[in-house]
């Protein structure tokens, strides 16, 4: 765990979901295999071609020495270099349709009574890339839903992480601004260096043990 700012008001504390909330590395290859099977039916090729097609656009940006981006921005940008039509509002049907957390998530008893330690002392928003209704269903699969105030998704804003405008909707939906909200997630670009752009704390985590620690961490 990283600690990279935590505001002496600190009133929210907003989560990403995927790898910061359960660890479950064949869960997260399989959304993103699910999503480029979509893309490949999409477009009428086979799905080793969509997923090569993934892997060059990914490499071109490492060349450019750009920042890593969210997947829904990479099939943007395909759609754009490539001239094929798709658009945020297709992505976010595919993964509704797609992406089902009961499947593969199960209720944490640890995870709730963490959650529930923080929840007395901070408001709790789930700020995720994936569609509204699968953040939520991840929370209900997971056994933590009621601790969390609300759930932002992919359908508010239709940008995705680490875009600010997520960040920005979670906050005023909190009725807080930046400086007062903590951003909690697993990958420094997408969700930590975006936060701590906008004002608000970050902290770094590699998985759900981490999230345990929490409350301890939290109380200093």
């Amino acid at each position: 765990m990283i600690v990279r700012r935590i505001p002496s008001d600190c009133a929210a504390l907003i989560f990403d979901m995927d790898g910061t909330l359960y660890t479950h590395e064949g869960y997260g290859s399989w959304q993103e295999t699910s999503q480029v099977t979509r893309l490949a039916r999409h477009l009428g090729i086979r799905d080793e071609e969509a997923a090569a097609m993934m892997a060059e656009a990914r490499e071109a940006r490492r060349a450019a020495g750009l920042a890593k981006t969210s997947m829904a921005n990479l099939f943007l940008e395909l759609g754009r270099s490539r001239g094929f039509p798709i658009d945020m509002r297709t992505i976010i049907r595919w993964r509704e349709e797609e992406i089902r957390p009961a499947e593969w998530l199960k209720a944490d008893p640890k995870l709730s009574e963490t959650l529930a330690a923080l929840a007395s002392r901070f408001r709790l928003c789930l700020l995720t890339n994936n569609p509204r209704s699968v953040g939520a269903a991840s929370l209900a699969a997971l056994g933590v839903a009621p601790h969390f105030s609300l759930v932002i998704g992919l359908d508010d804003s239709f940008e995705s992480k680490p875009s600010f405008q997520p960040f920005l909707k979670a906050c005023a939906a909190l009725g807080l601004p930046p400086a007062s909200c903590v951003s909690i997630g697993d990958r420094m670009d997408v969700d930590i260096e975006p936060a701590l752009a906008l004002g608000m704390g970050g902290i770094l985590v590699e998985g759900v043990e981490d999230i345990y620690r929490l409350p301890e961490l939290l109380k200093r």
